[in-house]
């Protein structure tokens, strides 16, 4: 079957839509909440709340989430589920300067999940912070340990996953003050650990920009060939998870060796997903630009080739994408959401692109007006479907927003 497409604009979003294919009956309905009605409990004073992450914080079954904001204190804040709502909870007291990207993983392996985050432009230290549990208060700062202290600043990005294959997890993160890709190995005993052992697995350089996918020209912050994203799925089929990320996908040649092999090397400086979005083959792989407006596209394996096709012509400041089966048809869904950088962008959208598994797709649009900066898709009250909660970066901050899926 072809996957021809055709164009339908709305306002200045042009959205990808399938000539043929059946569609999912009625729209989602939603729920929203907000700390503008005081649905929601204000983060903290700040205007810059760069990180969002998703997780089980107290083990109870039902997700909780986290907040990181670089101005002011406190920094970093978790939000409690219950059955009516969420607490919000001190995760570190003290100003800090957090980048966006996050991750969680059992680091001391206690039973309980921790959290880990990288400094910005102004911060050359990557952290994780040891999870209390069970002794929760809302007003007692967790632990903060350091994962990395030298070199340059800026961590825009970091994921956990065994990438080397040998049953224990590792975290990469990229330095793009370092123009580096650093793995780092989980010390035996990380509570007593000083510093992890953080080896740099890729390097790029200010002198090998390609002209870059773009339908404007990027924002002034860009960096020359600088490279973000990172998400990870077993790209070749060997067993072994890979890393995606800056445009490429690396793979683990042994010791401490990744051979980075390229899928666009004009779009590095992106959000990246991958994963089984068409049926067959190798995973296919999502790019959207985060910071500026440059189309969104999917990459499909052909004929030892990666194929690109436009899904969305142009995107303003896609800085949320993820993939998930939301309507758990069996087949992978695409979700992007939009900023709006410096209060543009006033028709700002979060999207879902449905998908059949054969690279059609119907969109359904959440919500109109409301920014998204690193903002994340997944069951926030515990009931089997997927929920958004919205996350500015300086957009009428401090701000939450939460679209809580009340079904078709």
């Amino acid at each position: 079957m072809s996957r021809l497409t055709v164009a339908i604009v709305i306002g200045t979003t042009v959205f990808s839509v399938p000539t043929s294919g059946q569609g999912t009956p009625g729209p989602v309905q939603w729920k929203h909440l907000s700390t503008t009605t005081g649905e929601l409990a204000v983060p903290n004073p700040g205007n810059q709340q760069t990180a969002a992450l998703v997780c089980d914080v107290d083990g109870d079954g039902v997700n909780d989430f986290l907040i990181a904001e670089r101005t002011a204190a406190p920094s970093l804040v978790w939000y409690r589920r219950s059955a009516d709502g969420w607490t919000k909870y001190t995760v570190d007291d003290r100003p800090l300067h957090i980048e966006a990207g996050s991750a969680a993983l059992d680091i001391d392996r206690d039973g309980d999940l921790d959290v880990a985050f990288g400094g910005d432009y102004q911060q050359n230290q990557v952290w994780w912070w040891e999870n209390p549990a069970s002794n929760f208060d809302p007003t007692t700062p967790w632990r903060r340990h350091i994962i990395k202290a030298f070199g340059a600043p800026k961590h825009h990005d970091l994921i956990f996953g065994d990438f080397d294959g040998d049953g224990r997890d590792e975290l990469a993160f990229w330095n793009q003050g370092a123009r580096k890709l650093y793995l780092a190995e989980i010390p035996d005993d990380p509570r007593q650990a000083e510093l992890w052992d953080c080896q740099a697995i890729y390097g790029y350089s200010a002198d090998g920009e390609l002209p870059q996918r773009q339908t404007r020209p990027y924002p002034s912050f860009k960096g020359v060939n600088e490279h973000e994203g990172l998400a990870q799925a077993d790209i070749d089929g060997d067993g072994k998870l890979d890393i995606v990320g800056g445009g490429r996908w690396f793979k683990h040649q042994g010791g401490t060796t990744y051979a980075p092999h390229i899928i666009d090397a004009s779009y590095q400086f992106t959000r990246a997903a991958a994963g089984q979005i068409i049926r067959g083959g190798r995973p296919e792989v999502v790019l959207v630009v985060g910071d500026g407006w440059a189309p969104l596209m999917l990459y499909e394996w052909q004929d030892s080739a990666w194929k690109a096709t436009p899904l969305i012509e142009e995107v303003d400041c896609g800085h949320s994408l993820d993939l998930v089966d939301f309507n758990q048809d069996g087949h992978l869904d695409i979700w992007v959401a939009e900023m709006r950088l410096n209060d543009t962008n006033p028709d700002a959208k979060s999207l879902l692109l449905l998908g059949d598994g054969q690279g059609h797709f119907q969109t359904e649009i959440i919500s109109e007006g409301i920014a998204h900066h690193e903002s994340r898709i997944a069951d926030l009250d515990g009931d089997g479907d997927l929920d958004i909660l919205g996350k500015p970066y300086g957009w009428q901050t401090p701000r939450l927003d939460i679209w809580l899926n009340q079904g078709r």
